[in-house]
């Protein structure tokens, strides 16, 4: 098949919306919630940073035909004393026909124009990582990842379909799991979180003190990714000292097997007010896992940087496991804290690594 030379790079409109959806059934074919319309309006055209008119997502296109796509989300990043408006990249695809040409750098420049500040990840066995070195962005972590055996039996899937092993590994893993006694700490002060409210707010502005670098994670953005998002239900649990929020922990359990088992939940993000910092992080940690326990999940994972959450949960008995993915950015000249790993808090719900996980209802 001759393929046109000219290739036109632009920011996407809504009427390209079928066209988009069929890029993604044909180039996604074994995960059909990227081409499923409601996830996609949520996730592009309902964001609470994204304007009217002005989808998050720049397209490339021979003729009427779209060739690649770069699908982004807009952040509120803050580097330093300012908060800059910002992209984190998502999807970055260019349909087999058309790689070759130089398309994925340029749909990255182009998006560059408008979006000075940029965040991606990627996987260690990826390619992408060269060509966005390439275009001067800075490879500057992996983002670390934690893990917290709870009910092994549970977690892998060969051992839970035999009752008798699946039983006797959580037998013996009883006295690895934090005691009724440790996770009683986090009972009284901490409840569910029924509204993102103004407190979050509060709280998002608190959290600028913590670190240099971070995304600003405002009552709409939370009400957005973890009540709104399609066929996802998260558990939201906030520490409070009277009633204000000092604190609040976000935690994702997979959708349980046929046998009713669920072998993970992860800690999709954690955030604290930074004058209270140790004893609430310890509180929420112990609450995550107290749910994690409650459900008896096969394990509690989470990915994080920020040295005081890696100290405390490493203290409570997580394990850090290799991680292939890398933390990538670009910024204007004179923002090099962005480069430095120690600058930055960063959780699991910051980048695609909760939003893509499989529903669980």
């Amino acid at each position: 098949m001759s393929i046109p030379d000219k290739i036109s790079i632009s920011r996407m409109q809504l009427s390209d919306m079928d066209a988009i959806l069929a890029f993604l059934a044909e180039n996604f074919p074994d995960n059909p919630r990227q081409s499923n319309r409601k996830f996609w309006m949520w996730h592009y055209v309902d964001h609470p940073n994204s304007h009217p008119g002005e989808i998050p997502i720049w397209i490339a296109k021979s003729n009427e035909r779209i060739a690649g796509q770069l699908a982004t989300i807009p952040v509120e990043l803050n580097v330093g004393s300012t908060t800059v408006p910002a992209i984190w990249i998502l999807d970055l695809m260019v349909d087999p026909e058309f790689r070759r040409r130089g398309i994925m750098k340029r749909l990255v420049l182009e998006a560059q124009k408008q979006f000075p500040f940029m965040l991606a990840t990627a996987s260690t066995r990826q390619h992408s990582a060269a060509m966005f070195k390439g275009l001067g962005w800075t490879v500057f972590s992996r983002v670390p990842r934690y893990h917290r055996p709870l009910f092994p039996g549970h977690a892998v899937k060969e051992i839970s379909r035999l009752a008798p092993v699946r039983a006797f590994a959580n037998i013996i893993f009883a006295p690895f799991r934090p005691s009724k006694g440790q996770m009683a700490r986090a009972s009284t002060q901490v409840r569910p979180v029924t509204k993102f409210d103004s407190q979050f707010d509060d709280l998002a502005e608190q959290c600028r003190r913590r670190s240099p670098c971070s995304i600003r994670h405002s009552a709409t953005y939370l009400k957005w990714q973890f009540e709104d998002q399609p066929l996802k239900k998260y558990e939201v649990l906030g520490y409070y000292e009277g009633n204000q929020l000092k604190g609040y922990v976000t935690v994702f359990f997979r959708r349980a097997s046929a046998g009713g088992f669920i072998d993970k939940a992860a800690i999709s993000d954690i955030c604290y007010h930074p004058d209270f910092a140790s004893k609430v992080v310890d509180i929420l940690i112990l609450a995550a896992l107290d749910l994690a326990v409650a459900r008896r999940a096969g394990g509690l994972v989470t990915d994080v940087m920020d040295a005081l959450l890696e100290d405390r949960l490493k203290y409570f008995g997580f394990w850090p496991i290799k991680s292939e993915i890398e933390i990538m950015a670009i910024g204007p000249e004179g923002n090099d804290i962005m480069y430095d790993p120690s600058n930055w808090y960063l959780t699991r719900g910051d980048s695609d690594i909760s939003i893509f996980e499989d529903p669980n209802l």
